[in-house]
């Protein structure tokens, strides 16, 4: 096998992304050497002989594990040269994403049919809805493609910056809970909580906000122009957020903090009827959703939920 032959066999190794043009051609070189240097420890044979041909195929099975384990080692130095931006947080669907999985800085974020939450490392939640796309430049930028998010900032918790780019705009928060929808022809930024600036790409220097219950809406055909309209926080459109709830511990929980949690989960206004606030809760709610969770507790300590367009009545039976 001479070297052309030898770089068609190992292409699909040499072509993998994320290793620089340089670094592959410096491994290459190394299995070459290797390869040369044990056909050299080879006795002469004929060269149409079943034995050659057994020998050179051998040979190609050890160099193509020994380029494996170089390409490894490659792999394992480009990623260390990578900032951990987030950890994955909760998902829902799919099998590509795993809780606690780490995400990198430049680290390009398909989510196909998953849905995906991610804790940064300023503590701020980014939840991905299926079929977006995304990458985190460093820990204060993030590019969306196409797809949808929703930016959680609690105040009470940090208030770290992150701006969220895209070609038709970009979005900065103020301790807030939004979504951002992007399709390439079509910026959608609804407030949930609190209040976000949008700036467009031509305007450096002015940006336009909008506050709890109001979105904006730009378009490629009309970039320069911005729609304002209101939404509500109980939405539609916010239901696939609650599918990656931010995890939560219930046992020992006082009911009235996890209403507090239930409200910010959902958007909708708890009002407590003659419950205690101060009861204490058991037991795990993982894997549920804030509605099912409410009414699993709602079984486990005698209550009663009754739901009213935007608010939530929790009471004693």
């Amino acid at each position: 096998m001479n070297d052309e032959e030898m770089k068609n066999a190992l292409q699909s190794l040499r072509d993998r992304p994320r290793v620089s043009a340089d670094r592959r051609e410096a491994a290459f070189e190394r299995v070459r050497s290797e390869w040369q240097a044990a056909l050299a420890t080879q006795p002469a044979i004929p060269a149409r002989t079943p034995t050659r041909r057994w020998a050179l195929g051998l040979a190609a099975s050890v160099m193509i594990v020994l380029f494996s384990g170089v390409f490894f080692w490659m792999s394992r130095d480009a990623a260390s040269s990578h900032t951990q931006i987030a950890t994955v947080l909760a998902v829902h669907g799919g099998n590509a994403f795993r809780i606690d999985d780490p995400i990198y800085d430049q680290q390009s974020i398909k989510t196909g049919p998953t849905t995906l939450s991610m804790r940064m490392t300023s503590g701020l939640v980014v939840r991905a809805a299926p079929n977006s796309e995304l990458r985190f430049s460093d820990e204060g930028h993030l590019q969306l493609e196409q797809g949808r998010i929703f930016v959680d900032s609690n105040p009470r918790e940090s208030n770290a910056p992150l701006l969220v780019e895209t070609e038709l705009g970009a979005i900065r928060h103020l301790g807030t809970q939004y979504l951002v929808e992007y399709d390439r022809e079509r910026l959608n930024v609804a407030v949930r909580e609190g209040v976000i600036a949008l700036q467009k790409p031509a305007e450096t220097r002015s940006s336009t906000t909008a506050a709890a219950g109001e979105q904006l809406i730009v378009t490629a055909n009309a970039p320069q122009a911005i729609e304002r309209s209101r939404i509500l926080a109980t939405d539609a459109r916010w239901g696939w957020v609650e599918t990656v709830a931010s995890p939560i511990d219930i046992d020992g929980m006082t009911l009235g903090a996890f209403l507090q949690w239930y409200e910010r989960e959902t958007g909708h206004r708890v009002t407590l009827g003659n419950a205690d606030a101060n009861t204490r809760l058991s037991g795990s709610i993982t894997g549920l959703t804030p509605d099912d969770a409410l009414a699993a507790i709602a079984v486990a300590v005698e209550l009663t939920v009754a739901h009213k367009e935007n608010e939530v009545l929790v009471s004693k039976p």
